[in-house]
Parts: C-alpha cells; structure tokens; sequence
C-alpha cells in the first residue's frame, strides 16, 4: 500500500516537471488518502535539486497495522513525463534493505528491488495496464523477521529463517481474482510474548492457487512440514507432516471441501468443515482415519491435553479406525475401532492386552459397542481375558452384566450406567467377587504369602462430582473370617491426592492363619478388628479410631514365644512380658485370656491402651491357664510414624521381649 501511495504521488510529480529546473526544491503535500483496507495521513513529497527525493508519512494504517513518521529517500531520483526512478532508496524502517525502483507512467509498468547483504532479495514486476492486470513477485533468502512489522497483533512474531520462492497475483476491473504461491520455508523460527506458541528450525514448502468467481474464492493449499519443531501448548511436535486442502470462501464462511492430513507415525486423516468466521463458530465437520497409529496418536495428540490426569502416564500401540460427523452444533455420529491394541500405565497400576473395540455411537440410535481383551493386570494382580457388550443410547451407557477373571476367581459386574447429565458424567453399578484364592493375590501385590480365600458382595457404587460412594456395606470373607466395609466414599479417586473416609468392621478373624502370613508369631484364637472414622489422604492414614480385641466365645487361646516378644516391641520401650524367667526359659506357648489393643489416630499421633488398666500401665495380652503370660504397655501416646516403624521391625522379627 505504500508502494500504491507512492505511485499516486508520482502521477502528480509528473505535471510539475517543466518547473524543476527553476526551483531547488518542489514540495508537494497531500492531506490523506483513504481506502477500506488503508489510510495516509499527512503527506510530504520533496524533490531536491541535487537529484534527491523524500516522502513523509506522518500516520499509516495497513493491515490492522499502524505506523509513525514513516519516511523514503531515494539518494537517486529522476522524474520525466515517461517514467519515475528511484535509485539506493532508503526505508527507515529497514535501513539495510536498499530499495530500486521504476515506474513507466504510459504503459503502468512497475519493477521493484530490495536487496540486501547475504544474497537476500525482494523483487516484484507489475503490469497495471495489461488484461489482465498482474504482479509477480520472487524471493531469494528473504529474511522473516522483516515481515513481522506486517502481522496483526496477537500472533507469534518471527525471528530468524529464510523464504525462498514465488508469488503471482491476477486481476481485472473488479479487482484480484487469481493468486499463485509458492514459498519455501528454512530454519524459520518465531515465538509469541509468553513462550507459549513457538516454533524452531522449521523447515516447509507452501503452495497455494486461488481463483475468485461470482463472490466465491476457491482455493487449494498444499503444506509439507518437513523438519523442525513446533510448541503450541499444549502440543509438542516434530516435523513429517503434510497437508492438501481444498477450501471456499465468501466472506462470511470457510469450507473446508476436502483436506487430507497425513500425520507422521499416525497415519492419514481426511477431514470437512465449514466455519462462520464472523460468529468463530463450527457449523459442520466430518473426519475419517483407517489404520492410525496408536502410540503416536496418543503419546503426541491425546496425553497433552490430559494434565496431571491419571492416564497422562499411560502408553498405547496398536492401530485404531475412526470417523467423527458434526453438525447442529453437536456430534452426530462417532465411530471407534482398536485393533490388538495394548494400553499400559506407567506407574504399572494397570495394563490391558490385545484390546479390541467396536463403538458406533450415534446421537439419533440406539446402538451397541462390543470390547474384548486377552489379559491384562490390576495393581499386579492378573486379570485374565474377558469381553462385553455395552447398550448405547444418547449419551447413557448400560452393560447389563459383565465378568473378569482374576486369578482363580472372577469379578461380577452387573447394571452398569454411565450417563452424561447437568454437565459432568457419572456411573453406578453392583457386583461381587467370587472365591478367589489368597496365596497368589498377596503374592501379587508384593504382600506376605496368606492362606484361604476371598469373597464378597459389592453393593450399590456410584461416581459422581469426583465422588465415589458405596451405598451399603461392602462383605467379604477372608481369614475365616467376615470383613465388612461401610459407609465408603472416595473424593477425586483419580486425582494428586484422593481422599477416602469409611469404617471397617473383621469379625472372628483366625490369628493362627493371620499371625502365620505376617510371620508374627503363633497366636491361635480369634480376632476382631474394628476401624471407626477412617480418613486416608493420597492413600495414607490420617485419623482413625481403630481396636484390635479377641472376639468373644469359646476356643483354645495359645501364644508363642515369638509373639509375645513381637506384642512387646510393639509396645515400644516400656512395654514389658511380665512372667518368670524360669518358666520364660522352659515354655514355647502360653496360654492367655484376653488380647486388647486400640489407637485413635489424630494429628499424626496414636493414643494407645489396651485390656484394662494396670497402675501407669493396661494390658495387652491379659493372661489365663498354665503357663499365663501378661504383657503390659505404658507409653499411651505415640507418634504414628514411629509405630510404623515398629511395626516393620515386628515383622521382620529382630526383637526381643523384656522379662520382668
């Protein structure tokens, strides 16, 4: 557009010619030019006697773009009714980039150059005059950054790189109807204010044609990123893309008619949409993909966008089909397909194996989506091959019943519901757990080897608001023995730091398989267990009340050596066996009447007591029949972590009961 303003002033240079030759200086003021797409504000233009010429700009407005004092001297400049040249002209704004130019008034004929050091050039000819009108510009090593003046604000501005290529620009008296680029891109680099949009060493070839007809432009674009790196947060990407579009536009609307995206590692996408540019608005699309690439697909475009979601530490591979229709302001249709896919966490709390998925989904049916898997693990546990089928209608999901094989006993699912309502997702379902055998379970979750098997029902479980709630009472059987968790709720289970509040109820737990798993000791006999207003923060405990007492009836109560020393270190420094040495030394086993031991958890202190009070002291294990034994604890308040310790120290069995 200066260039244009330029031009209309030497149109007006030329009538005042003849009177050069009697003036040192001709100046020529024009007040503003005004167009819709730009406007000059005070306008000076001074030829100079020696040959010398100067243009002022006091205010320019391009592009969105506005400019101060913008000025031009051409150090050579000559002026006749034929024609207007300017030589080593000097822009401010780039005063390393020399500007030559002639214009031939008659025929309307322009030929632009700036150069620069390093083999860089801008070159542009101009034929106004010929049907068509047209301009053909070229560059060889154009620096990027020059363009960044150019751009509207907001964008990220470029900095280093080069562009090498062609440009052709048709027109007519209705004004431009043809466009022809082809440009390529080296080591370009740019950034915005933040950092978080940049790009560095890219390296790609542009090509665009763009004809207009009847208000409609029609365009084709063809874009190869071949090298370089890309951060738009929050994706992070490396070269090997391509892009071939074909595109329509009216002023109001962008259709995208046909694209294909081949994305590197991924695979090829094709793609349609329509965009109200003035409302920033998606009225249509559609996208279909065969045979994608998992590990790229998930690890470059998906994962990103998870934060510190628990699947953020995921990895896929295999391949996957899908198809996407969008229309009315909302999908219509979505279609998923996996092929043999596997899908593992990195913290290793889950992985699935050989992963097939069916999903047709449509917004206007009701459908059905059907998955499969070979094997896979759950916190290490095995979790063998298992299918089902899911009820699709809207956005309600139901699987009427459903089995997963664990170990040697299986995990029943039965009406699950995910639905989609007041803006946030939630799910219920029932389910129970049928015999599963203890020994390899513990083994698998890295705890001591235990004996028997594990039952239970599960009651009503729902998630919603990032709350899992458990109407009723979770019931299982394990020791031979009844467990029953109530009162459950789990907040932001998939968080940093979930947090989980319940109370735990084990009745007649059998202490000889409980004592022989944990290598405590031989205690016979049986146990309660009782954990009152449970809070676990990130999964460690940070208040409850919780006693251990024997459960009431009649069975043979017999404690060991081992165990006593174990209960005693328990007890920390002050806890004592109170029995005589003599008969410390002669029996294994003893009998007992009583085992009492509670801890009300608060502020990272345990305040302990047991059986019944003695003196500063109460009992631990209360004595009863030949030979009986009492062990005392006196220290009630403890800090938790220390008695965590003590525990370890328990089981792995390197201390030694005090004898009184």
């Amino acid at each position: 557009m200066l260039l244009r303003i330029v031009l209309l002033l030497l149109f007006a240079f030329a009538g005042l010619q003849p009177a050069m030759s009697d003036a040192a200086r001709i100046e020529l003021s024009v007040a503003d030019i005004v167009s819709s797409s730009f406007s000059a504000k005070k306008i000076v233009a001074t030829l100079l006697q020696n040959g010398s010429a100067d243009l002022h700009i006091a205010e320019l407005h391009m592009a969105g773009k506005n400019w101060n004092k913008v000025h031009l001297h051409c150090a050579g400049f000559s002026l006749s009714t034929e024609m207007a040249v300017c030589r080593n002209g000097k822009l401010d704004a780039a005063p390393d980039l020399p500007v030559t130019f002639n214009y031939i008034f008659a025929k309307q004929q322009l030929e632009l150059r700036l150069a620069a050091g390093a083999n860089e050039l801008w070159q542009l000819a101009a034929d106004f005059q010929a049907r068509p009108w047209h301009i053909n510009a070229s560059l060889r090593n154009a620096q990027v950054f020059r363009l960044a003046a150019l751009l509207p604000e907001g964008l990220p501005l470029p900095g280093k790189g080069t562009l090498n290529g062609t440009l052709e620009l048709l027109g007519n008296k209705q004004g431009l109807y043809s466009v022809n680029a082809e440009i390529q891109l080296a080591d370009v680099s740019f950034s915005d204010a933040s950092g978080l949009r940049a790009g560095e060493k890219l390296n790609a070839k542009l090509q665009l044609a763009a004809t207009h007809s009847q208000q409609l432009w029609n365009s084709r674009i063809a874009l190869e990123w071949q090298s370089g790196e890309l951060f738009w947060q929050p994706l992070y990407l490396h070269g090997g893309h391509s892009l071939q579009a074909d595109m329509q536009w009216d002023g109001t609307q962008l259709n995208l008619t046909q694209a294909r995206l081949n994305l590197a590692g991924v695979g090829s996408i094709q793609l349609k949409a329509k965009w109200d540019t003035s409302a920033k608005q998606l009225l249509e699309a559609s996208l279909n993909g065969d045979n994608l690439g998992l590990a790229r697909l998930y690890s470059d475009y998906a994962k990103p966008f998870m934060g510190g979601d628990t699947l953020a530490d995921s990895v896929m591979s295999g391949t996957a089909d899908a198809s996407w229709i969008f229309s009315n302001g909302e999908t219509q249709e979505l279609k998923l397909g996996l092929h043999e896919a596997d899908f593992v966490d990195g913290r290793k709390r889950y992985a699935l194996h050989g992963l097939n998925v069916d999903i047709p989904w449509s917004a206007a049916q009701a459908t059905k989506a059907h998955l499969s898997f070979n094997s896979g693990d759950l916190w290490g546990v095995p979790v063998g091959a298992s299918q089902l089928e899911m009820s699709m209608q809207g956005l309600a999901f139901s699987i009427a019943d459903a089995s997963v094989p664990i170990l040697d006993g299986k995990l029943l699912v039965h009406d699950f519901h995910l639905q989609h309502e007041h803006d946030a997702w939630r799910w219920e379902f029932s389910g129970g757990l049928t015999p599963l055998s203890m020994s390899p379970l513990s083994l698998a979750l890295g705890w001591p080897e235990m004996q028997g098997t594990l039952s239970g029902m599960i009651p009503h479980v729902s998630y919603q608001e990032k709350q899992l709630k458990v109407d009723g009472a979770l019931l299982f059987r394990v020791f031979d023995g009844s467990v029953v968790v109530s009162s459950l709720s789990l907040f932001d289970p998939f968080g940093p730091a979930p947090r989980l509040y319940g109370n735990l109820d084990m009745r007649e737990l059998d202490l000889g398989a409980l004592t022989q798993a944990f290598s405590f000791g031989n205690v016979q006999g049986r146990i309660d267990v009782s954990v009152k207003e449970l809070e676990l923060v990130n999964w460690q405990p940070v208040s409850f009340n919780a006693r251990v007492a024997s459960s009431p009836g009649s069975y043979r109560k017999r404690i060991s050596q081992k165990a006593v020393q174990n209960i005693s270190a328990l007890g920390g420094a002050g806890a004592a066996a109170a029995v005589q040495r003599s008969v410390m030394s002669v029996f294994e086993n003893f009998g007992y009447n009583r085992i009492v031991l509670s801890c009300v958890l608060r502020n990272g202190i345990c305040t302990m007591d047991g059986a019944q009070a003695n003196g500063a002291g109460y009992y631990i294990v209360k004595g009863g029949g030949i030979p009986a034994i009492n062990v005392m604890g006196y220290n009630h308040e403890v800090d938790w972590n220390e008695l965590l310790t003590r525990l370890k120290r328990v089981i792995k069995g390197n201390r030694k009961a005090v004898v009184q």
